[in-house]
């Protein structure tokens, strides 16, 4: 397999910053209903979606900018911030199900986005910590028919 044609799923910084917006937007932008309007308590599940896009935007504005500095410890931040939040994802969509209250997101929102983030945060995790990144200091993709 030549390094032209080889296709590495590890992010470079302007995708980083885009999930750093889109997660920023929603978590800091957005005025999610935070208090029960009957009872004037604070609602925990919105507590927790809204600092959870908070906490994985600013750690995949992060990894974009250590990304700038080194290539790999910025791809394995980014998958694993990717990782947590489609984690939280699903624990507060389930949460979702059975609270009184609900998140202001669709829990099968939240089963997609967790899914979307986590397979690419996962398989760009797999290709950083097996060193087939296409840049960076993991080294060169494999060469030649290693999966035979």
């Amino acid at each position: 397999m030549s390094r032209a044609s080889y296709r590495s799923p590890l992010a470079g910084p302007g995708i980083m910053l885009l999930s750093a917006a889109i997660f920023g937007y929603f978590g800091f932008m957005l005025a999610f209903p935070e208090l029960d309007a009957k009872t004037g308590s604070l609602i925990p599940l919105v507590i927790t979606l809204k600092w959870t896009l908070r906490a994985a935007a600013i750690g995949f504005l992060s990894a974009a900018v250590i990304t700038m500095v080194n290539t790999s410890a910025g791809n394995l931040l980014y998958a694993l911030v990717g990782i947590v939040s489609a984690a939280m994802f699903v624990g507060i969509a389930v949460w979702d199900f059975g609270s009184p209250w609900n998140s202001g997101v669709h829990p099968f929102l939240l089963f997609v986005f967790a899914a979307w983030n986590g397979y690419s945060s996962f398989a760009g995790l797999r290709t950083a910590l097996s060193g087939r990144g296409d840049h960076g200091s993991f080294g060169p993709p494999p060469q030649g028919n290693e999966h035979m």
